[in-house]
């Protein structure tokens, strides 16, 4: 039989308010700070990736420039740990996916503009 204090406990966390920023509503977190994508964002990045692409490996340089994934969809969160470094061979899949429009209205747009594009 377990004791009590072999059982762990945790706590229900209330999820209702939290937003991809961390925190309830209630938080200090300045969101205007990651609206944009910065070059000082950019950076922390890259160097966080040894300026190498995340896909490939393949090392940034003159020749080669990164694109920026946002990890969670959501092309407002430019936080650094929203973002991944990747070259231009590995972006083409995650662009289309980051453009696409979804949901039923998304998907009309979608499909007329294939329409008109062809």
């Amino acid at each position: 039989m377990e004791k009590p204090e072999d059982i762990l406990c945790f706590e229900i966390m209330d999820t209702s308010r939290m937003s991809f920023f961390g925190g309830g509503s209630s938080s200090n977190t300045d969101r205007s700070k990651y609206e944009h994508l910065t070059l000082s964002i950019k950076q922390t990045v890259l160097e966080r990736a040894r300026y190498r692409c995340h896909g490939c490996s393949k090392k940034f340089g003159p020749s080669n420039h990164p694109h920026f994934e946002h990890i969670n969809g959501s092309l407002k969160d430019n936080r650094p740990a929203n973002l991944r470094p990747l070259c231009s061979d590995c972006f083409k899949s995650v662009e289309k996916k980051e453009t696409k429009k979804s949901g039923f209205i998304g998907n009309m747009r979608n499909t007329i503009g294939g329409i008109f594009q062809k």
